[in-house]
């Protein structure tokens, strides 16, 4: 028994390396920035800077983003402007070298590798509907059968020549649904 008392003295920390270390001055963590994370769905490999290239014109942020690689294809999108992140996620879905680019707000509690990818938003069109029903309010309550339904501040925009149309955050980790059948009174579907 004192064998293994003596063992375990050994493997615990002594006085001085117990002590904790604050980083609270630390400049890095007082910073404010808005943080996206991003997976791109590729096996190849992925050039930042041509990332940087690419994303910089399309997003025209206010002030500079930086990019940093956090492994497995994911890398953080750093903004100044919570503007500037907000943007980005509000038009979304976003593609690189025709692979699709997931994004989610990141804080830097969780290690980037625990982070998991399973939703994407995308436009969603259903046909096939009476003219009568050819309504933003009809766009939205279908599309929440699909999903989270992002809100739009023009609700014209939902409403196409012969169809509906939403934005719809699916979750990509299962199928996708062929279809709904709806009730639309009348005894018919």
């Amino acid at each position: 028994m004192e064998d293994i008392l003596s063992e375990w003295e050994k493997s615990s920390l002594t006085a001085e390396e117990g002590t904790k270390l604050s980083l609270t001055k630390s400049k890095n963590l007082k910073s404010k920035e808005y943080v996206l994370a991003a997976k791109f769905l590729t096996k190849r490999a992925i050039n930042m800077e041509a990332i940087g290239q690419t994303f910089k014109p399309l997003w025209r942020a206010r002030n500079e983003f930086k990019i940093r690689e956090a492994g497995d294809h994911v890398l953080l999108f750093i903004f100044e402007l919570e503007s500037d992140a907000e943007r980005v996620l509000s038009q979304q879905p976003w593609s690189f070298d025709k692979h699709l680019v997931l994004f989610q707000r990141y804080d830097y509690k969780t290690p980037a590798k625990h982070l998991r990818f399973t939703k994407a938003k995308f436009w969603v069109q259903i046909h096939g509907l009476p003219m009568r029903l050819l309504d933003p309010e009809i766009a939205i309550e279908l599309g929440e059968s699909l999903g989270e339904v992002s809100e739009t501040e023009n609700l014209k925009e939902l409403v196409g020549n012969d169809f509906v149309r939403v934005k719809v955050e699916v979750d990509i980790s299962k199928p996708l649904c062929r279809g709904r059948k709806i009730d639309i009174g009348e005894d018919r579907e």
